[in-house]
């Protein structure tokens, strides 16, 4: 996993690597087109090799937590799941579905909160959320749920930083 914990070290590095040649466009076309065009050009560039090189990012930071988590969940005898992964400012929210595990539902938590204090990507998630459902069908009404969930643990994150600045 080092090597992927350097690519992802690296592509946070060289995602702004684009300005340097998004200088250069700007100014080879700053003669031949107005300064408008250059800056829309630079602006186009920069935000573009930004925005490929942070999409990869995330789907390596993505893909692995989800590998892993399927391998931990597999290990306890639950196959069937459902991932959901939401990137955001402060970090990415792991959400895991499992389907049926019923009696089980105690270990696939622990194997899934395991598998993400183990893994190299730790410090890039902010939240796991873990629900265990009867079918795929009620996914819709966990997320909503969830989703309340987690606006009240942000909101409770921001008072205890406000109570501490202050």
């Amino acid at each position: 996993m080092e090597i992927l914990e350097k690519k992802i070290k690296f592509l946070s590095w060289f995602r702004w690597m684009g300005l340097g040649p998004a200088i250069i466009i700007y100014l080879a076309a700053y003669g031949v087109f107005n300064r408008w065009i250059c800056l829309i050009l630079f602006a186009a560039f920069s935000l573009g090799f930004y925005n490929i090189c942070n999409s990869e990012r995330k789907k390596i930071l993505c893909d692995n937590i989800v590998g892993d988590i399927r391998k931990a969940l597999n290990r306890v005898g639950q196959n069937h799941a459902v991932f959901e992964l939401k990137s955001m400012k402060i970090g990415i929210v792991v959400r895991v579905y499992l389907i049926r595990a019923r009696q089980k539902s105690p270990v696939c938590n622990k194997a899934v909160v395991e598998s993400i204090s183990n893994g190299w990507y730790r410090p890039y998630i902010c939240a796991t959320q873990i629900v265990d459902l009867d079918s795929e069908n009620d996914i819709r009404e966990a997320q909503d749920v969830l989703n309340e969930d987690l606006l009240k643990d942000i909101q409770e994150r921001i008072a205890k930083e406000k109570g501490k600045r202050e």
